[in-house]
């Protein structure tokens, strides 16, 4: 009988620590050298076209929390740099502003959602199903949290700025939440689990070409330059507020009247 490993989320000590390991010179350059294409946008004549990738997740909009005015500003100014340093058009995607937002918990997304939600016509009814997770766990002190983004990091097949916490309090608060909102039963039943630890990013860009090993190492390079630049003033995003949110691409994440939402 085959079991489902149980995942869960770091101490603040170990999560801390794996970030800045994930920004250091030697990590990236193995991380891009690791790099493949993600396959979730096309280029044609006209430009990029998004891929379908459906699927519903917990997550804070960048824009819509109080405090983060000037960050979309930042963010571009860095995916500005990244291709400077990079000018390879047709193998980096670079994420529409209105797409930045810090994912608090997958829910269901591709094949899982085709088959637990789609399938069987949930659709309609799964945010009132998110919301009655909402509304059973502990309520929120209304207090906006606060995450230093350290620098970027190379995933397998997209570049993010990564964050960390300076109150452990706040990082508590988030594991907290996704403790309580993975345990739920009603979400649970469709098969919603915790399929990776909370990682505290935005998402900038992602690869959608072969790059060469030459590439690679500047792409690395190009990204500890960028990361040597935002030492002296590292940004930081504010998280007031998470919500449920529907993505057919992930280049928007859209929000109906009756989605459910939380104060942190």
């Amino acid at each position: 009988m085959t079991s489902i490993t149980s995942i869960t989320d770091l101490s603040f000590a170990d999560y801390t620590r794996r970030q800045w390991d994930e920004i250091q010179a030697d990590q990236l350059l193995e991380r891009a050298m690791a790099l493949r294409p993600s396959g979730n946008y096309r280029r044609n004549e006209r430009g990029w076209v998004p891929q379908s990738y459906p699927g519903f997740a917990v997550v804070s909009m960048v824009a819509e929390n109080p405090g983060n005015e000037n960050l979309p500003g930042i963010l571009k100014a860095i995916q500005a740099h990244l291709l400077e340093q990079c000018p390879w058009e047709e193998a980096l995607y670079l994420l529409p502003a209105e797409s930045f937002h810090q994912t608090v918990a997958n829910t269901l997304s591709e094949e899982r959602f085709l088959r637990h939600i789609l399938r069987p016509g949930l659709e309609s009814t799964y945010p009132a199903l998110v919301a009655g997770a909402f509304s059973r766990m502990p309520g929120g002190a209304h207090r906006s949290l606060t995450m230093r983004l350290i620098g970027l990091g190379i995933f397998g097949t997209a570049i993010g700025l990564l964050g960390i916490f300076d109150d452990e309090a706040a990082y508590r608060r988030i594991v907290d939440f996704r403790a309580a909102f993975y345990a739920d039963s009603a979400l649970s039943a469709l098969d919603v689990r915790m399929t990776r630890p909370f990682v505290g990013h935005i998402t900038l860009a992602y690869i959608e070409a072969g790059l060469t090993e030459v590439q690679r190492e500047e792409l690395a390079s190009a990204v500890h330059a960028i990361n040597r630049s935002l030492e002296g003033a590292p940004p930081r995003l504010k998280l007031a507020s998470t919500g449920l949110r529907r993505y057919h691409h992930l280049s928007a994440f859209l929000r109906e009247e009756d989605y459910p939402r939380f104060y942190f």
